[in-house]
């Protein structure tokens, strides 16, 4: 059995754990099918924190923490609709993959718009049940 060293992780695995690349003399990638998956998840994870850094900045006014309660820890940190329906809104928009980073990237995308706050979920909880909202209702 063929094998080939992984340049990443100094493996030397067979060549079915390898991608098919033209390019080499072998046919295979560089890096095993395992190394190359575990960058793209790490560049994906960058990529995703980079986003919601920049929405919660931009929505903040660049204070990075919820405008009701002044709380900073960005693990805990959402996007709110200002007036309500975000369920809704995200449907509209995204479809059924409505939230997280794919919701950052629509803000990005639309240059920002208007009607978005940064809250925390304490106060996103707080505003939802002070406004008898149903988080899955989505008739308006």
């Amino acid at each position: 059995m063929k094998t080939k060293k992984c340049y990443r992780c100094s493996q030397d695995l067979p060549l079915e754990n390898f991608s098919n690349y033209k390019k080499t003399k072998d046919g295979k990638c560089y890096e095993c099918k395992e190394c190359h998956n575990n960058r793209i998840k790490q560049y994906g994870k960058k990529r995703n924190k980079k986003a919601k850094q920049s929405v919660l900045h931009y929505y903040s006014n660049g204070t990075m923490s919820c405008v009701h309660c002044g709380f900073s820890d960005a693990r805990a940190l959402s996007i709110d609709h200002i007036n309500g329906g975000g369920t809704k809104h995200r449907i509209e928009v995204l479809g059924a993959n409505r939230g997280g980073t794919k919701f950052y990237e629509w803000l990005i995308r639309n240059t920002y718009p208007t009607g978005f706050q940064v809250l925390c979920m304490n106060c996103q909880f707080i505003k939802k049940s002070e406004n008898k909202e149903d988080a899955y209702h989505l008739s308006a």
